[in-house]
């Protein structure tokens, strides 16, 4: 029996060893001379790394599959790597580092597209050539392209950065959900893909129709407030994510005064979470804008366990709850909030 499962655990093991992949990293740069490094995306977790010779290296990088890495210079990140297959070739001129880029796979050969065509367009601009007039202009072809460049990569590691780095904004909820379950299996398990899709899942049980997710944080005296108390003994309350460094928040707040003064007597009520971290940052905002609502933070910024219930990304955001509990209208900003209001509680 103890051999059995001394074979049954080599057995294991080996299945193990097999699951890393490893994808080489390959370079040629001119002028470059000491260390490179493949980091995770952070830039924290060493994955591979090697000394220069005569401007050349090979790296071996051990993957458990494909991966956002980036390309490390004498400790100085210098350009995203993707590891999606062998080999993938880095080439550039340290004298001139926006060359610095890598190649060889399809997510590789993306990128290398558009960072050749990013430059192109945004040299002029850091070079004074372009007037001010024309810089907005110069963003919003970048903008365009980058849209192409998408849709050209959208079957790779470069299309799959760019869709959960900035994308998936542009996407209702389900569209983002599809485009995860269209990812090889091996994609769908990164952790920045797994994360969205948490996300995702997470906004589907937070849209408008479903049931409120009951939170409980302390208000600027220490006092824990449940959510529930608050819809319980309202007709309407607004679930309003802030914090005192975001300006869009505070040039929402006019527009907050103006709904709670004509409506908080008919029976609407503001939870407003904030995503401060500093306590008198905080708790000086809520005085000096005289915001006499329900106001709770744990100081956690966006670790806030309320934002993370909310699959709150960006802030200002809200929701609108009823008082059964249900979440009847999301995002009300501007004059939206007291239209909403009159629509449901009227004048």
């Amino acid at each position: 029996m103890k051999k059995i499962v001394l074979i049954v655990a080599a057995a294991l093991a080996m299945v193990a060893c097999n699951s890393t992949k490893t994808y080489v990293v390959e370079g040629q740069i001119s002028g470059l001379e000491g260390e490179v490094a493949i980091m995770d995306l952070s830039g924290e977790e060493l994955m591979a790394s090697a000394t220069v010779t005569d401007g050349s290296f090979t790296m071996n990088v051990k993957s458990e599959g494909p991966a956002f890495t980036v390309l490390s210079i004498n400790g100085q990140m210098m350009t995203p790597v993707f590891l999606d297959g062998s080999p993938i070739k880095i080439v550039g001129d340290m004298a001139n580092p926006q060359t610095i880029v890598s190649g060889g796979t399809a997510a590789n050969d993306g990128f290398a597209e558009f960072n050749a065509m990013q430059w192109e367009l945004m040299g002029p601009v850091m070079s004074g050539e372009v007037t001010d007039d024309k810089v907005m202009e110069v963003f919003m072809e970048i903008e365009q392209r980058t849209a192409e460049s998408y849709e050209k990569n959208a079957d790779n590691l470069w299309g799959a950065y760019l869709f959960v780095s900035n994308k998936y904004r542009e996407m209702e909820t389900e569209e983002i959900l599809a485009t995860i379950e269209a990812y090889p299996a091996d994609i769908q398990k990164m952790n920045e893909v797994a994360l969205l899709k948490e996300y995702a899942e997470g906004r589907l049980k937070t849209g408008i129709g479903q049931r409120y997710i009951d939170i409980t944080m302390p208000n600027v005296e220490g006092v824990e407030v449940p959510l529930s108390e608050v819809i319980a003994i309202n007709k309407y309350v607004l679930l309003d994510f802030w914090a005192s460094w975001c300006r869009p928040c505070m040039s929402e707040l006019p527009y907050l005064h103006d709904a709670y003064k004509a409506y908080h007597p008919l029976g609407f009520e503001i939870y407003g979470v904030s995503l401060d971290e500093e306590e008198a940052a905080w708790k000086s905002t809520v005085e000096q804008q005289n915001m006499s609502w329900v106001n709770v933070s744990t100081l956690q910024g966006w670790n806030t366990p309320a934002a993370k219930a909310y699959s709150v990304d960006s802030i200002p955001a809200n929701l609108l709850i009823d008082a059964e509990g249900r979440i009847v209208a999301k995002n009300l900003r501007g004059e939206a909030l007291v239209e909403k209001l009159y629509e449901l509680m009227g004048n």
